[in-house]
């Protein structure tokens, strides 16, 4: 498993900030999320699963009527200036218990992207080795 850190970071003006999670690192490709893959993206408690469905998907109308049943929805991989990029933003991230602002830990492997926020009493800044080691 690999972590990566982020933040969610806000769209729009003034009070009216929608929250946006953009993953465009360059991990993305590697773990099978290439430009146009179809991904399954869930709430889970305190944060987002991003699933890969390119393979195996049988049809597209039971697993979209089962995403919306489990208040996630699907997206595609897209492309950006710097290569790929995954995004999603609004209400499903609001859902996932996660707003504007918010440190996120990111862990994935191959297929799978899963984004929880970091605890309040973790902060990016502070040490989590002991300096001794």
């Amino acid at each position: 498993m690999n972590i990566y850190t982020m933040s969610v970071y806000g769209a729009g003006k003034g009070s009216l900030l929608s929250p946006v999670i953009a993953l465009c690192p360059l991990w993305l490709p590697d773990m099978g999320f290439t430009p146009g893959a179809l991904v399954q993206v869930l709430p889970e408690v305190g944060g987002l699963f991003f699933i890969l469905c390119d393979e195996n998907i049988q049809k597209y109308s039971g697993l979209l009527r089962s995403t919306e049943e489990k208040k996630g929805t699907l997206i595609t991989v897209g492309c950006c200036k710097n290569g790929i990029r995954l995004e999603i933003e609004g209400s499903y991230i609001r859902n996932a218990g996660l707003d504007v602002g918010d440190t996120l830990i990111i862990q994935y492997e191959y297929g799978l992207i899963r984004v929880r926020k970091l605890p309040d009493q973790l902060k990016s800044t502070e040490h989590l080795v002991d300096e001794a080691f």
